[in-house]
């Protein structure tokens, strides 16, 4: 399985993207310091990376508590459909789930109904699950991996080339070629002018929020 699997397609995304502004952001920097010592390009370019993996493991720790706490309430959802005396209560549990939903296109009527047929189902075939420590972990590990790569790729440049403004001019294009392929390969469109515009998106959205990061002093 992989992370998508288990914190969803866009959150896996949006994780790269996170760590590939991070760094742009630490990185971009250096622009304006050119000529500051050696060591001090290093500090900069360690911290944006540090802080990609710290993002990682504070996102996945993040995800393994908000996957726990799902299960735990669906488990909830599922006793009490199966209890005669309190299967009424489960409606505005399960409402509170499902209304932000697709399923908010459809009239008020229908949508009650097809909880209610939902709650019959749980109260005869509903399984309560719990998150295995292997998930979690497998959660965390994940998330920590895709944080740390995106970051490193935008850093990477900087510990190969010793011009720093080539090695800043290498490491922005590849934090946007990045946002680009994650947005190309995120999008559900099957159209191949689609995912261009999707993966132009995301990589206009991600320079625009660097940008603005950097300009507020972040």
């Amino acid at each position: 399985m992989s992370l998508a699997d288990y914190i969803g397609k866009y959150w896996a995304g949006a994780q790269a993207i996170y760590s590939v502004i991070i760094a742009m952001t630490f990185t971009s920097v250096l622009r304006n310091y050119l000529a500051i010592p050696e060591e001090a390009n290093f500090n900069v370019v360690s911290s944006a990376l540090f802080c990609c993996i710290a993002w990682g493991i504070a996102d996945g720790s993040f995800y393994a508590w908000e996957r726990r706490y799902n299960l735990r309430l669906e488990n909830e959802i599922i006793d009490i459909s199966k209890s005669d005396q309190r299967k009424d209560s489960a409606i505005p549990l399960i409402m509170e789930q499902l209304d932000d939903t697709i399923l908010r296109n459809i009239n008020d009527e229908t949508r009650i109904e097809l909880y209610r047929n939902l709650v019959r189902h749980l109260a005869t075939n509903g399984v309560k699950t719990r998150i295995a420590p292997r998930d979690a972990l497998y959660i965390m590990a994940g998330t920590l991996f895709v944080s740390t790569v995106s970051g490193l790729i935008v850093v990477i440049p900087f510990f190969l080339v010793d011009n720093l403004r080539f090695a800043l001019d290498i490491s922005n294009c590849s934090g946007v070629f990045l946002l680009f392929i994650i947005g190309y390969y995120g999008t559900h469109e099957r159209n191949l002018s689609d995912k261009v515009i999707s993966g132009l998106g995301t990589a206009i959205i991600g320079i625009i929020i660097t940008v603005i990061t950097i300009l507020l002093g972040g």
